[in-house]
C-alpha cells in the first residue's frame, strides 16, 4: 500500500492485497499503472504548493520564470524517489519559445525558396550557354564552307545579341536572388542564440541573460552567480590533434548542459571557456554546483588514440550584481580562472 507523508514523499508498506482465503490477489497491470500515476500527480501537486509557500516566505514574486527556477532548485534537496517521480512528469513537457522557433523556421523556408530561385536561373543560364555553343558551331561550319559568309555572319550576330540580352536579364535576376539570400542568412545569424561549435548558447545570448539577471537581482533582491569553467590545459597537453581537443571540450559542455537545471544557462564565451548562469543561487550554493560537476566529470572516461585522458576542470565564480557591467562581472571570474 502507498501513502504520502507531509514532505510529499511516496512510501510503501510492502503489503499486498489478499483474498478471504488468504490467496494473493493478482492486480491488473493497467490498474496498478493508473494508481501509480495518481500517486505521482498527488505528489507533484503537493510539491507545487511547497514551492509557492517557499517563494512567498522568501519574498520572491511567484512569476512563471521564478516559479520554474524554484521548482528545480528545491527539488535538489528532495529524496531520490521523489525527484525521479517529478522528473518523469517534467519530461513530458516540451517547452519552446513558439514565436522564436516560428521566426527561425520562416527564415529557413525563405532561404530555401531563394536557393531554388537561384538554381532555376542558373539552369536557364546554362541552357542558353549550351545553345550559344551549338549556334557558334553551326555558323562556324557555314563560314568554313565559304557560302554566303556575310549572311551567316549577320545571322550569327543576331543570334548572339538575342541570347546576350536574355543572359543579361538572368544575370540581374541571379544577382537579385543572391542579395535576398545573403540578407536572409545575415538575419538568421543575427537572430541565432546558439554556438554552432559547442552546441550551447552563444556569447550574444549570454550577454542578454546577464543583463536580464542583473535587472532581476536589482528589482527582487535575490542572489545569482556566474560560474566560469574550462578544461585544464594540463589535461589537454597530451592530446595531439586540435580536432580531438575540441571534441573533448564539446563533450564536457554537453555533460554540463545535461546536468544543469532547466533554469540554468550555459554558454560558450571564448577559447573553450564556458559560462554557467546560476539563477537564484548564492556563492555557497555555487560551490555545491562545482562539486557536483567535478564528481560527474571524475566518473567519465575519455579515450583518444587508445589513451585514457583524465579530465579536470578549472572553475571561477563571480556574483551577479546590478552596479557592474556584464563585462566586469565576467572579468571578475576570468581574473581568478587559472591560466
Amino acid at each position: 500500500m502507498y501513502s504520502i507523508d507531509k514532505a510529499g514523499v511516496v512510501k510503501s508498506d510492502g503489503t499486498m492485497g489478499t483474498s478471504a482465503s488468504g490467496n494473493t490477489i493478482v492486480k491488473d497491470i493497467h490498474s496498478d499503472s493508473s494508481n501509480q500515476n495518481s500517486i505521482v500527480l498527488k505528489q507533484v501537486n503537493l510539491y507545487g504548493r511547497q514551492v509557492v509557500d517557499k517563494m512567498i516566505k522568501e519574498n520572491i514574486p511567484p512569476t512563471p520564470a521564478n516559479y520554474a527556477i524554484y521548482f528545480e532548485k528545491l527539488l535538489e534537496d528532495k529524496p531520490l524517489s521523489q525527484r525521479q517521480n517529478i522528473n518523469s512528469v517534467l519530461e513530458l513537457e516540451e517547452v519552446e519559445d513558439f514565436n522564436y522557433v516560428l521566426k527561425i523556421e520562416n527564415n529557413i523556408n525563405e532561404g530555401f525558396t531563394q536557393i531554388k530561385s537561384m538554381l532555376d536561373v542558373i539552369s536557364n543560364v546554362y541552357t542558353k550557354i549550351n545553345k550559344l555553343r551549338t549556334i557558334t558551331k553551326v555558323r562556324k561550319e557555314e563560314l568554313t564552307k565559304g557560302s554566303n559568309n556575310k549572311i551567316s555572319l549577320v545571322a550569327y550576330e543576331e543570334d548572339l545579341e538575342a541570347i546576350t540580352s536574355v543572359l543579361t536579364k538572368q544575370q540581374g535576376a541571379l544577382k537579385e536572388q543572391y542579395t535576398k539570400m545573403a540578407n536572409v542568412i545575415k538575419d538568421f545569424n543575427n537572430e541565432s542564440i546558439f554556438d554552432k561549435k559547442y552546441d550551447v548558447y552563444n556569447k550574444k545570448y549570454l550577454f542578454k541573460t546577464i543583463d536580464g539577471e542583473k535587472a532581476n537581482v536589482k528589482n527582487f533582491g535575490y542572489e545569482s552567480t556566474l560560474l566560469a569553467l574550462r578544461v585544464k590545459h594540463s589535461a589537454l597537453s597530451n592530446v595531439r590533434l586540435t580536432r580531438d581537443k575540441e571534441l573533448i571540450i564539446k563533450t564536457v559542455g554537453k555533460m554540463i548542459l545535461k546536468r544543469s537545471r532547466r533554469s540554468d544557462v550555459i554558454a560558450h564565451l571564448q577559447d573553450g571557456i564556458f559560462i554557467l548562469i546560476l539563477k537564484h543561487t548564492d556563492m555557497d550554493q555555487a560551490q555545491k554546483t562545482i562539486a557536483s560537476i567535478e564528481q560527474m566529470i571524475s566518473f567519465s572516461n575519455y579515450i583518444v588514440d587508445s589513451q585514457t585522458i583524465d579530465i579536470e576542470l578549472d572553475f571561477a565564480v563571480s556574483k551577479i550584481v546590478p552596479n557592474k557591467t556584464r563585462e566586469q562581472i565576467i572579468a571578475n571570474a576570468l581574473e581568478v580562472l587559472p591560466n
